[in-house]
């Protein structure tokens, strides 16, 4: 069938033949882990579970990052199907170069984290940590620079960094108020 391939280290979408079976997957990602996610209308975007491990690239489709290379395929209630979104139209979706902000936090932190990892915010049902950092991109300067000073003592200190990460996400959300 019919599949989209984004690979960021070449930055191309290319239309790949996907015949719909796990091991494709395994070989194409080079893992046994594979995520999922319905991020494009009637699409299943699938990508290596290990690819941040591997220190893969990372990139945003849409508004979400995700990590080395990454299937696009077509679905149809619970059936795969060829994809229809076209090469082109999904070229325009992606964006290779992360901010600045995004690179310095993903250098700091350990191999083995998971960006979608629930957090546990105050009146925020279904957070995740990467809201946490998109809250923090959207900061000034100076803001981003104690969220990732901070970080950075965490990490180095040995400490949680998903603890950490909930309280920042919390202090975003009072913020706001």
């Amino acid at each position: 069938m019919k599949a989209l391939l984004i690979d960021p280290d070449t930055q191309t979408v290319t239309v790949q033949d996907y015949d719909g079976q796990p091991h494709s997957l395994y070989t194409l990602f080079g893992s046994l882990l594979v995520d999922s996610n319905a991020l494009l209308n009637a699409h299943m975007v699938y990508s290596g579970g290990e690819a941040f491990e591997k220190g893969q690239k990372g990139f945003f489709l849409g508004e979400k990052l995700l990590f080395g290379k990454t299937l696009v395929v077509g679905m149809a209630d619970i059936e795969e199907v060829d994809a229809t979104i076209e090469a082109e139209t999904l070229q325009q979706l992606v964006r290779y170069d992360l901010p600045a902000f995004y690179r310095k936090a993903i250098a700091l932190l350990p191999s083995d984290f998971a960006f979608d990892q629930s957090c546990a915010l105050a009146g925020m049902e279904g957070a995740t940590v990467e809201w946490v950092f998109y809250a923090f991109s959207l900061a000034d300067d100076a803001t981003q620079s104690y969220f990732l000073d901070e970080l950075e003592k965490t990490v180095s200190g040995d400490g949680e960094v998903h603890p950490y990460l909930e309280k920042m996400g919390n202090l975003a959300l009072r913020s706001m108020q």
